[in-house]
């Protein structure tokens, strides 16, 4: 092959490769905490959100959050799971979270097989109770969902990597190192 025809074809690989954004890590997961109301009467007592980052590197699972805005101070947290997105489930995981109306959340776990195929499956959640909000349904919830491209406000999201959540994930690592 000529010295020509080799920078053409490179240069098109170049291209192709610039063309596609980058795909997260297949065992990155994200999720934007918000406050889930109980009943009509606890919407308005019940405030705060935050931003969760999850990795799974085999079948250990590292989450690192924060939250902010709580009507009472925090007093646990933990990864929940429900049969799919959006039901409500039982605890799993019991997460380490500051006692105060902003703050962290984090925790390191080896899931089972059962775990890690409910996270694959989009069933894990962070729950945060604090202590204003309607313990055990918690005060702040979020889904942990596979990481995934994010547009700017107008532009049309779609793809295999689109899923709605909130307004937006804020968690794209701008302030969450996991």
């Amino acid at each position: 092959m000529s010295g020509w025809v080799k920078f053409l074809v490179s240069s098109q690989l170049f291209v192709a490769v610039a063309a596609f954004p980058a795909v997260a890590a297949p065992g990155s997961y994200e999720t934007v905490l918000g406050p889930t109301p109980i009943n009509h009467a606890t919407k308005v007592t019940l405030t705060g959100d935050g931003a969760v980052i999850a990795t799974l590197s085999g079948n250990t699972l590292k989450i690192s959050g924060n939250f902010q805005g709580l009507s009472g101070a925090a007093s646990d947290a933990h990864i929940m799971m429900g049969e799919t997105i959006g039901s409500p489930g039982a605890p799993i995981l019991d997460l380490t979270t500051t006692n105060a109306v902003s703050g962290s959340i984090s925790g390191t776990f080896r899931l089972t097989k059962a775990q890690a195929a409910a996270l694959r499956a989009g069933r894990l959640y962070i729950q945060i109770n604090s202590q204003a909000g309607p313990a055990p349904g918690g005060n702040l919830w979020g889904w942990l969902l596979p990481e995934h491209i994010k547009t700017g406000q107008d532009e049309p999201q779609m793809g295999i990597w689109f899923l709605p959540q909130g307004e937006g994930l804020r968690a794209a690592r701008n302030d969450i190192k996991s």
